[in-house]
């Protein structure tokens, strides 16, 4: 391994890469994956568990005063890697209610290629329902896989939602401050306005639902309140026009 050397701007791509879909729990020298990636480096798993650990304090929405030390290549890495998301998604296909529903859930039909061309890291979507893999990967890590209202963890029950619609704002199609992991039955709700998230986190259900179906929806909440997840946390403006 090579000691004190420079991180270069493909590898720190490969860190942000690794990063998005692994929760906060799994960050750890290890981790089979960031072994993986430490031999494909030629680092130590501690210098890329560390690396991941302080991508963290870029994100503005959490309180990571502890892991302060991303470098400001880090920071305009972190920026390209995610305008190249959003540039990318403003030219995906619509997709109807059905494929949508379906791509986000525990189905991986889509692939994201990190290639290197003529020295430059450009992201590259394959396949016919692009995007929707990397999507669930970022969404379900920050929920450290598990539902925010009844903290199921069972995959093939969990959706990767949009808070703001696929269809409707197509520049936050791959922000995964947009994104939402909720069991089946409460994605629909929330998809169809039955249910919503207070700023604080409470969740409010709407007057459109029977007695019996709120009730029995209460019972499966863990507290009541949503659990905002350990990165990337839902932008408030969108939760609040959810709500509207």
């Amino acid at each position: 391994m090579t000691a004190g050397r420079k991180w270069t701007e493909n590898e720190i791509v490969q860190a942000i890469s690794l990063y998005i879909k692994t929760p906060f729990g799994k960050i750890h020298s290890r981790n089979p994956e960031i072994v993986i990636l430490a031999e494909m480096l030629n680092r130590t798993p501690g210098s890329i568990a560390m690396k991941m650990s302080n991508l963290a304090s870029i994100d503005e929405t959490l309180d990571r005063k502890g892991m302060s030390n991303s470098s400001e290549l880090d920071r305009a890495v972190w920026s390209k890697f995610f305008n190249s998301l959003v540039e990318s998604a403003k030219f995906l296909p619509d997709v109807n209610k059905t494929e949508t529903a379906q791509g986000f859930a525990e189905d991986a039909q889509a692939r994201f290629e990190n290639l290197n061309t003529s020295g430059e890291n450009i992201l590259r979507i394959t396949n016919t329902r692009q995007g929707q893999n990397i999507f669930r990967e970022m969404v379900l890590a920050s929920y450290d896989e598990k539902c925010a209202i009844t903290g199921i963890s069972q995959p093939s029950l969990l959706i990767a939602g949009h808070i703001r619609p696929w269809s409707f704002d197509k520049e936050n199609r791959m922000n995964p401050r947009n994104g939402i992991c909720l069991n089946r039955l409460h994605d629909k709700a929330f998809e169809n306005n039955l249910i919503a998230v207070e700023d604080d986190g409470r969740i409010v259900y709407s007057t459109a639902l029977d007695p019996v179906t709120t009730n029995k929806m209460r019972l499966m909440s863990m507290t009541g309140y949503f659990n905002f997840p350990s990165k990337f946390r839902p932008d408030e403006n969108f939760l609040r026009e959810h709500r509207r």
